[in-house]
């Protein structure tokens, strides 16, 4: 086995249980591989502010990665990276899926800004992973939305997403998550492995020597770049086929079940 010189972690539905919770063993777990010297690298696809809570769970984490990328964070430096899409390439987006679906629902994330044309009901939130006591997303004009450059765009049970992915793949990331559900939109240049890669350069890490855990497809990249992918066991079968270890569920400590097998 190689040697696990970092770890990466998703959140949902991976170090956090359905209750949106870390478990004591897993924060157990997490500290000590932590106080042995591994650096915890935590790759999400929510904003800071929808991760805030977490992040102050687990204060030892230095690196965090946002939005599937668009966004790293180096506590320690004070330093972050941002990656948006273009406000024209935006725009096209949005009238191709407005031409398709008229009734879409379409949220833009600006650096941990939410903004919509239409108000969201509080079940539609959720579904965009806010808790009911976060805040929705400001209601904004059309006018104003052509003028922004979105690190990311989302769009709620879009069923041709893929058609997206074919028209402007040269220019955006489009990932499908949530059983389909949530459509995530990124620039080209953003994506989880991208910034996690920055940031094993940054602490002189090589790939091959991290541990990365994760459920869903924004996780796959990760999975195929990193030396020991670990798959959760309520994960998704493409990961499943990759991964050097299937471990437990979110709910039953998958993660902890993992590092105490093949860390500490």
């Amino acid at each position: 086995m190689v040697e696990i010189q970092a770890i990466v972690l998703d959140l949902d539905g991976t170090l956090l249980d359905s209750n949106k919770s870390i478990s004591p063993r897993n924060y157990s777990a997490v500290k000590r591989c932590f106080d042995s010297g591994v650096p915890i690298i935590v790759a999400t696809a929510r904003p800071p502010r929808a991760a805030e809570q977490f992040v102050k769970a687990i204060p030892f984490v230095d690196y965090m990665v946002f939005y599937n990328g668009a966004l790293v964070t180096c506590k320690s430096k004070q330093t972050q990276q941002h990656i948006s899409i273009p406000a024209e390439v935006s725009q096209q987006i949005n009238e191709f899926i407005r031409l398709n679906e008229p009734q879409q629902v379409i949220t833009y994330e600006v650096n941990d800004l939410w903004y919509t044309c239409t108000p969201v009901p509080d079940t539609v939130s959720a579904q965009f992973g806010a808790r009911s006591s976060e805040p929705k997303p400001q209601v904004v004009d059309d006018d104003f939305i052509r003028t922004i450059s979105p690190t990311k765009i989302l769009a709620l049970g879009y069923s041709a997403w893929r058609d997206i992915s074919q028209k402007f793949g040269d220019q955006v990331n489009v990932i499908a998550t949530d059983g389909g559900v949530l459509v995530q939109i990124m620039h080209k240049s953003a994506s989880k492995e991208n910034a996690v890669k920055s940031v094993l350069n940054d602490i002189g890490i090589d790939s091959e020597h991290v541990m990365v855990f994760g459920d869903d497809f924004n996780d796959l990249g990760l999975f195929h770049m990193c030396g020991f992918p670990v798959a959760m066991g309520n994960g998704i079968t493409e990961l499943k086929d990759c991964a050097k270890y299937v471990t437990e569920s979110n709910d039953h400590d998958g993660v902890a079940v993992a590092l105490e097998k093949f860390v500490l």
